[in-house]
Parts: structure tokens; sequence; C-alpha cells
């Protein structure tokens, strides 16, 4: 029933086509049953329409659309569902119905909201800061004095908890580094912690098409992000080429999410295991003490520090530099782990064929590990959030240290790995900071290289790969 309702919130969106754009108060409802309540975002381009419906559960693209006065058609995905929805518009209102899987059906009533503010609007932005919620997740937009007309959407990383703005708060040093370049600033906290990458596409998107709707069309957009919101970055540069001119991915596991967390964090953890069983309970059934991460920490490097020799295997094992960072990479894949097994409904990792190297005694080690199924349906979420297309059609530029304890080297160069195997290496450029740390660049590195990236896109010369000065 709430596939409906978003759905039909979205078949609202596609309003009058004299006025298409803006904001719109729906009212959907499935035959038999009761109103639902939901929120649209349009953005109308000739005959097309993108737009994002935004629900208690959720939010999700129109795609498909066509717009033939005042007839309008589309198809909206839920998941693996597909809505076809026909509607007509007049004079601020759209009446229609809709038709989902099995006999699912039913109508809808979407009135331009009146709070809807002009959109495209060719006023230029006041100095300030607005915070509010779109759907269910907080967003903070930030407007530079000199506003230059573009406009920079940042994605944050792994947080347990879904991201809150403070309006009074001072920007974040980047965000100030690009205020002073001249861009607006846009960034979501995305409605769910953990790995919420699917909650931060759907929702990075819906911001972005408020600010156009607020601020006008920039004349460029550029998407950009740290850790988890490096993969955020590709995913939306992937997803949505028509909306961003280029990409600058930071520190993010820029390959396959399964592969990669299959290989440094389930991996790390099962070794774990093995060298200090019922630590974490297990790597399927992480314990609760987890969730007291720095206590937990200290835990872990005290249990590692009272058996030398097992320390020494897993820091050979990891490529830890000290047993402190070993135990704080330890406690935090710990956590997601924790996280994932309940977001993606089970165990997606599956090591009944890895053979384990590495170790001071890799045979012993081998004979010695637990192993484990994936659950399937566990897999398949983990598969579609979110394994790249490795198809760039805008420039992305990719910056990583040269030692990661969390997103190591192999991580870092899988994209490109991908890129190689299907020809596609002509959008993407891979730079390196000859550094150690997770995200340890300079404000001054990740200037230079973003000002690279908007040159590459102003001037179309492809920049060298190599090290960031």
């Amino acid at each position: 029933m709430k596939w409906i309702a978003l759905l039909l919130s979205t078949a609202a969106l596609l309003g009058a086509q004299n006025d298409l754009n803006g904001k719109w108060d729906v009212t959907a409802t499935p035959d038999g049953k009761s109103p639902i309540k939901l929120d649209a975002l349009l953005e109308h381009n000739g005959h097309g329409l993108t737009g994002t419906v935004t629900s208690l559960i959720g939010s999700g693209p129109v795609k498909n659309a066509t717009v033939a006065d005042p007839d309008l058609k589309f198809q909206f995905m839920l998941g693996k569902y597909t809505f076809d929805v026909k509607a007509v518009a007049a004079a601020g209102e759209m009446k229609g119905t809709f038709k989902g899987p099995g006999l699912m059906k039913g109508t809808f009533l979407a009135k331009k909201s009146a709070a809807d503010a002009p959109a495209a609007t060719t006023a230029t932005p006041v100095e300030g800061v607005e915070v509010g919620i779109l759907g269910a997740a907080q967003y903070r937009i930030d407007l530079p004095k000199e506003y230059n007309g573009k406009l920079i959407v940042y994605c944050h990383g792994y947080s347990p908890v879904p991201g809150r703005f403070d309006k009074d708060k001072a920007p974040t040093p980047l965000t100030q580094a690009f205020l002073d370049l001249g861009y607006a600033v846009a960034q979501s906290g995305y409605s769910a912690g953990g790995w919420a990458v699917k909650e931060a596409i759907e929702e990075t998107e819906a911001l972005r098409q408020h600010f156009v709707i607020n601020y006008g069309k920039p004349k460029q957009t550029f998407v950009t992000g740290h850790s988890m919101g490096g993969t955020i970055t590709l995913a939306l540069a992937e997803s949505f080429p028509e909306a961003y001119d280029a990409a600058l991915q930071m520190c993010g596991p820029v390959g396959p999410t399964l592969t990669t967390f299959q290989s440094r964090l389930f991996d790390l953890l099962v070794v774990y295991d093995y060298y200090f069983p019922d630590m974490i309970g297990s790597p399927t059934n992480i314990s609760e003490e987890v969730l007291d991460s720095e206590q937990f920490a200290l835990r872990v490097q005290k249990e590692a520090t009272a058996y030398p020799d097992r320390m020494e295997a897993l820091q050979k094992f990891g490529g830890f530099a000290n047993d402190l960072e070993m135990a704080k990479t330890l406690t935090f894949f710990a956590l997601i782990q924790k996280e994932l097994l309940l977001r993606a409904g089970g165990n997606p990792f599956d090591n009944r064929n890895t053979v384990y190297q590495g170790t001071t005694n890799d045979p012993v080690v081998n004979r010695g590990v637990k192993r484990y199924a994936a659950d399937p349906a566990a897999r398949e979420y983990l598969k579609k959030y979110y394994t790249p297309k490795a198809e760039p059609k805008l420039p992305i530029l990719s910056l990583h240290t040269t030692y990661d304890p969390l997103i190591t080297a192999a991580s870092a160069n899988a994209y490109g790995e991908m890129l190689r195997l299907n020809g596609g290496e002509a959008n993407y450029v891979q730079r390196f900071v000859g550094r150690s740390g997770h995200c340890a660049f300079t404000p001054q590195e990740t200037l230079r290289a973003f000002n690279d990236l908007v040159t590459w896109k102003e001037t179309g010369q492809r920049p060298e790969s190599g090290e960031q000065k």
C-alpha cells in the first residue's frame, strides 16, 4: 500500500504542462483503502520530467515520463516494482489513475503546494544558510556572499545516526573554502544512519531538485564526498549524469561494495575471530558490546597486547601500523557489520571459498577459520547499494591517500580496474596523496583537486594522474 502512495505522489509530480516545476501536495487513494498524503518535487525540461516523491518510508524518482498537454504518462519504480501512471493536468491540479504489480490500482489527486517557490528563479540568492527537512532527511544549504551561479552537492561519510544541521553553526573548513570561491553548497543528512547509500542517493537528488526549484538552475553542478560519501558521489554521477557536470570522489570504497567489504571488512572479522574467539560474538552475530565503541576498542587493544604472537599475526594480515590502529579499525568494522546485518536482513558475505593469505601461518589459519554462507537477499541488497556501472558519462576525479587502514589501496584502485575492462577510462582520473590516514587531505590539496576537475570540465583537457600536490 505504501508503494502505491509513493507511486501516486510521483504521478502528482507531473503537474500541468504550463507549470510543471515545483512542489505538489498529493492525495493517493488505493482502491478500497484510505487516502495517503505525500509530497513531491518536479523538474520540467522540455517534454521530459524528472522528480522525486517523498513519503514516510523514503523517496523515489520519476522515470520514462512523457508530456503531451494536458495528458501525462510515466513509469515509477520502487524496488523491483514498476508502476504505470496516467494523468490529466489543468490549472495547477492533476487527476489520474495508476496500475501496479498484480491487480494493484488506484487514483490520485495532486495540487500545487501553496508554499511552492517559483521554479528556475533568476533572482540572485541571498547570502545565508537554509536548513530544513525533505521527507525524513535534514538538509543544509550554504549560500556565499558573491554567488557564482554554481552548486556543489556534498555527500557525508558513514555515521551511526542521521546527520543533523544547526543553522547557527559555522560551515566546515571545506564548505567555507567552497563558499569563498563563490559556490553554493548543499548537503543532505540522510534519513538513516549506517550504510545509508540507498537513502543518500534518493534524498540527495531530492535536495538538488529542491535547490533548483528555490534558487534557480545552477550554471554548473558538481558532486563530491568523503568515504561512504565517495561511494554516493559515484552513484549519483552514474545515476543522474544529466544533473551533474563533474564529480570529485574522495577516499571512498569505489569498487563493488560486496567484494570490497568482503575482502577487507568481513575477512578481517573472520581472521580476528580465529585469533581472539568470541570477542566480537561472531562475524555473523556481532556482540552488543561493540556499540560502546570507545570502550570496546580499548578491550580489543588490551586483549591483543596480552597475546603478542596473535597480535603480530593479525597486524600482518591487516597491514596495520600498530595495535591501536588495529583495535580502532576492528571495532569500526564490527559496528558496520552489525548494522549491515540488520539493514540487509542477514549476512551478505560468503567465505566458504576464501583462501586467507598474509598471516604468520596461512595453512593453519585456513584450516581453523569459521566458514559462512551468505543470505541471498542480503547479498543482493549490498550488490545494489552499491555496484558501480563503471561507464561514466562525465569527468570523475578520484583522490586517496597511499596508506589508509579503512579503505586500502587495492580498494581505491577497483573502479579504475573496472573501467579498464570496459574501455571507459577517458572520463576517470585517479590521484593519490602521499600520506597515512583515512581521508587525510589538507584543504589545499582538496581545492587543487577540485580546481583541476573544474578545468577539465570547462576546457576538456584531462588532468594527469599521479600525486596530488
